[in-house]
């Protein structure tokens, strides 16, 4: 088995992860621990140098080319991955090969599982991963939204994965792509065939965004990723991923219309419709955490659809680079 931990300035959160990783019930003699680096200029690699892990540096490397690097100096019959802002249970890797293990079906090429905030970190990004279990929240996506049973997916979390090593004889991550390479190295996966294993009840710790103005990057730099993605492909990864630049659009012809005629019609209509939305997010958040601060979420799902809107509408508008061939 080999762990990889892709980083890049985690000095702050690295040795959480690795202490959560050196804690294990699965045999310390069975597995390695490897850590790539894109090139990080704070304290990292000395943090690193305290625990049993090789440390590799990809110097300005995109998610994509240190999660290879990983894939290439990796030894095990498994490979694992999980982030450098992560903490992972001390089950977690009995659990994911014992899952692995179970599966009879050539079409399984790994397992994974959610992700969900530490329980000390703050509010806002304790709020933040109660809205992405929701529908409204995550798109649907199983490593956020909540499931709560054992099933086959298309896609998982590369924070929370491990992977029967034999499937990189054929297929790598985009060394182009820095956000949702996961997404779309598992697309080409499930283009051929390929699927997951997603359990529930394995899942790690993440540190999420932990205030607004971090929220609405990420989100941007998700819309902006899952386009070019989708660009690069010719084709839709996820039905939903242009529903916030499409919803956008409709509100300002919407706006447009209606100040023309002079006439509120469209416009209160949309309004209503996220309204909706938005108090069916809001009930679930609040049945989850019981707390006066869920009435900020139709701000944030507010938020997150515009700024996934934009960065997806900049990601279509962004001058394609020359195509890369990929395994």
């Amino acid at each position: 088995m080999s762990v990889v931990v892709v980083t890049y300035n985690s000095e702050a959160t690295v040795g959480e992860t690795l202490s959560s990783v050196a804690d294990q019930t699965y045999p310390t003699d069975r597995y390695e621990v490897i850590v790539v680096d894109g090139g990080s200029d704070d304290g990292t690699e000395s943090i690193v140098a305290e625990f049993d892990a090789t440390f590799h540096v990809v110097d300005g490397g995109t998610i994509g080319a240190c999660r290879n690097h990983g894939v290439d100096v990796a030894t095990g019959d498994y490979v694992a991955f999980t982030d450098s802002d992560c903490a992972v249970p001390t089950t977690w890797l009995r659990s994911h090969v014992d899952r692995i293990e179970g599966q009879h079906d050539d079409s399984i090429v790994g397992v994974g599982g959610p992700n969900r905030p530490f329980p000390d970190d703050p509010w806002f990004g304790k709020l933040v991963g109660s809205l992405q279990g929701t529908v409204f929240g995550s798109g649907g996506s199983p490593q956020s939204h909540d499931i709560d049973e054992v099933r086959t997916v298309r896609s998982v979390a590369a924070c929370n994965v491990v992977y029967d090593a034999t499937v990189f004889d054929s297929y790598r991550y985009d060394d182009a792509i820095n956000v949702g390479e996961d997404a779309e190295f598992h697309f080409r996966l499930s283009e051929d065939g390929y699927r997951f294993v997603f359990d529930p009840a394995i899942t790690v710790s993440h540190h999420l965004s932990a205030d607004f103005g971090a929220y609405c990057r990420k989100s941007r730099s998700y819309g902006y990723a899952m386009a070019r993605i989708q660009r690069r492909h010719r084709k839709l990864i996820r039905w939903y991923s242009a529903l916030p630049s499409v919803a956008l659009g409709c509100g300002t012809l919407a706006a447009a219309v209606d100040l023309t005629s002079r006439k509120a019609r469209y416009v209160p209509l949309l309004f209503a419709s996220f309204l909706l939305v938005s108090a069916y997010a809001t009930a679930q958040v609040y049945r989850e955490r019981r707390s006066p601060t869920a009435l900020l979420v139709p701000l944030m799902l507010a938020a997150q659809y515009t700024c996934y809107g934009i960065g997806f509408l900049e990601g279509v508008a962004t001058r394609d680079p020359a195509p890369q061939e990929l395994p």
